[in-house]
């Protein structure tokens, strides 16, 4: 006769193991199901963003139109910033190499402009290498001082001498609106984000919405 006395323990590890994989599958399927929390603000209804029509860096005529078909990250700053603006650009370079990595075709496609809000200074021999250290692929786009008066009015921005500052000194410091704009493949505003968005926070919302 054969003994069933082993066969209960012989089974009980089996029934550990079947009950620690639905545990896994049930923790997977919420996961699955959470939703994304974005961290810039994200616009429901598409609106074209506002035209920009300048020179590259290179020299080189730029129509932000032009770049419909691609995602945009759109900076506005100024070369002679000490910190946000550096800081910021630092965080938009890791962002689209975090997506290369991550999402190649994403962050192949992606493409980051940067708009000085301060073409009494910012050349576009000042731009070249301002814009060369953190990504030559980048665009740095020097506006006419004639026409940034309308670009400012169509994207909200502010920019004015800081305090105890004078446009008419030579090193003089700009307050300037600090966001960045995301501008999907049709050309529509699709999200804004603050300038102290951390490159990991920024891929990781841009993976949802351009996905």
């Amino acid at each position: 006769m054969c003994s069933t006395a082993g066969l209960g323990s012989q089974r009980e590890p089996l029934r550990i193991l079947a009950i620690l994989f639905l545990l896994g599958l049930i923790l997977f399927l919420i996961a699955a199901c959470r939703q994304h929390e974005y961290a810039g603000t994200v616009f429901q209804e598409a609106n074209l963003a506002a035209p920009i029509r300048g020179q590259n860096y290179d020299g080189a005529p730029f129509e932000l139109a032009e770049l419909i078909g691609d995602p945009v990250l759109l900076f506005f700053g100024y070369t002679f910033c000490p910190d946000i603006c550096p800081l910021t650009m630092l965080e938009l370079t890791a962002a689209k190499e975090m997506l290369e990595k991550d999402v190649p075709a994403l962050g192949s496609d992606l493409k980051v402009v940067f708009v000085s809000v301060d073409p009494q200074r910012d050349s576009l021999s000042r731009l070249e290498p301002y814009i060369l250290a953190f990504d030559p692929r980048f665009y740095a786009v020097r506006v006419p001082e004639t026409e940034l008066e309308a670009v400012k009015q169509g994207y909200g921005l502010y920019t004015g001498a800081a305090e105890g500052h004078s446009l008419d000194d030579e090193y003089y410091l700009l307050d300037h609106t600090s966001r960045i704009f995301l501008i999907d493949r049709e050309g529509n505003w699709r999200a804004l984000f603050s300038a102290d968005v951390t490159s990991e926070t920024l891929a990781a919302d841009l993976k949802e919405l351009l996905r």
